[in-house]
């Protein structure tokens, strides 16, 4: 079963595992915004996270889940919205893997690099302790709790923790190329600090290889071969769409349009390696950087506003 399942992230896991020969059952919260999955030949099951009783019986009759579900948040990050995304995690992760104890199945968590926190120009691996940037409090608790139902518990659990995800959809779309077309888009402080990214296919492939090989217990960082700086970041992202560089937005002013919490975790540094993925599990990104990952990226958004009649 995969939560999520109509998410960025979640469609492409759904996508990779249907390849691999699965059947697919995804929890979804409605049947409608799931027919190209429905027609795919997946198995829609309809639930909400919030609603335990929506999901937990169809554990038992599955090989194992996969949660990618994220609660949904517009507008302005505030530390109210940020406490709704923890609860909602904490309902969702706590039940399935009761659930899976108790019908002897593997869960898949999709966790976070900002569990790390501000990292400067240290080199994080996954044995870096956690001091969580402000949105990466909730998977931080999750991880830990987690770690104690392995360990104490019995629980098959193995922890994803991704990079930012580049491709034509969620958060890259919304925060950079949305944002570029609309000439709104700033690099918010100097820009010194390091992201780590992974394109959405590299990342749905580890996925796969995880839930099929990785041993209980296992954590992993999935990131592309090369940290950047969030300036540099933004220079590939402008310079691919054929745009200026762009200027610069005091965190505390951008804090007011998006929200403190967000901020504040966007302006921390998190250099991350993936040498463990590599060595454990055999994998390696087709897109080793963002350079790499930009142009197939841009061109499929660039389509997506062809057909939605946006000119760009």
């Amino acid at each position: 079963m995969v939560a999520g399942a109509t998410g960025f992230v979640g469609r492409r896991v759904v996508r990779e595992l249907l390849a691999a020969g699965h059947h697919v059952v995804a929890l979804v919260r409605t049947p409608a915004s799931a027919q190209d999955l429905a027609a795919a030949g997946v198995q829609l099951v309809t639930g909400d996270m919030l609603r335990p009783e929506s999901f937990r019986s169809v554990v038992a009759e599955v090989d194992a889940v996969v949660n990618t579900a994220q609660y949904p948040v517009t507008g302005r990050f505030t530390n109210a919205k940020a406490q709704k995304v923890r609860f909602a995690d904490h309902l969702l992760t706590d039940t399935l893997a009761t659930a899976c104890i108790a019908a002897g199945k593997r869960l898949v968590y999709t966790s976070g690099v900002f569990n790390y926190g501000d990292r400067g120009q240290e080199v994080i691996t996954e044995a870096t302790p956690f001091n969580p940037s402000p949105i990466g409090t909730g998977h931080a608790a999750e991880v830990t709790a987690l770690r104690r139902l392995h360990r104490d518990g019995g629980l098959d659990v193995v922890v994803i923790s991704p990079g930012f995800v580049v491709g034509p959809g969620g958060l890259f779309k919304t925060s950079f190329y949305d944002q570029v077309q609309k000439r709104r888009l700033r690099v918010i402080g100097p820009g010194a600090n390091y992201w780590s990214c992974i394109q959405v296919d590299d990342l749905a492939a580890a996925f796969i290889v995880a839930l099929h090989h990785a041993p209980a217990g296992a954590e992993y960082n999935v990131v592309d071969d090369e940290p950047l700086t969030l300036r540099a970041l933004v220079d590939e992202i402008t310079s691919a769409m054929g745009r200026k560089s762009v200027g610069n937005i005091p965190p505390w002013l951008m804090g007011l349009i998006i929200g403190r919490p967000l901020v504040e975790s966007l302006i921390a540094s998190f250099r991350v390696s993936n040498q463990r993925l590599r060595t454990e599990l055999g994998w390696s990104p087709t897109f080793g950087t963002v350079a790499a990952a930009l142009p197939s990226t841009l061109a499929a958004l660039d389509a997506q506003d062809r057909l939605t009649g946006r000119s760009a």
